[in-house]
């Protein structure tokens, strides 16, 4: 009797890829444009061939944001060879790079929830 898992394996693939990249990106590049950038999540397409890979920036704004996505793109044959040692695929998937801007509007509602306790 085979055991359902709880996840697909898009999941399962997609936090493995969110840690080398994560890892990559805090340890390994040193462009300047990187600064402050942090791999939120990654969401693999069904067919494992797209992984969108989101980040953050901790401080920064439309220009920052920009040169920090040129950043990860110039840095993509890189960051593909450390997921193809790390993560064992039948294809490498084509990665995409997105700002998170979740993280944006939580900030924001935080600000306003926090102007409403004190007035």
């Amino acid at each position: 009797m085979s055991r359902q898992l709880p996840y697909k394996r898009a999941e399962r693939v997609a936090g493995e890829i969110y840690h080398v990249v994560a890892g990559v990106v805090l340890n390994d590049l040193t462009d300047p444009r990187l600064k402050g950038v942090q791999i939120t999540t990654v969401r693999m397409s069904g067919d494992l061939r797209i992984a969108r890979i989101y980040f953050h920036l901790n401080e920064g704004d439309e220009e920052k944001r920009r040169n920090a996505l040129k950043g990860l793109a110039s840095a993509k044959g890189f960051i593909k060879r450390r997921i193809g040692q790390h993560v064992s695929l039948r294809y490498m998937p084509e990665i995409e790079f997105f700002y998170d801007e979740r993280m944006d509007e939580e900030e924001r509602v935080e600000e306003i929830l926090k102007n409403l306790r004190t007035n």
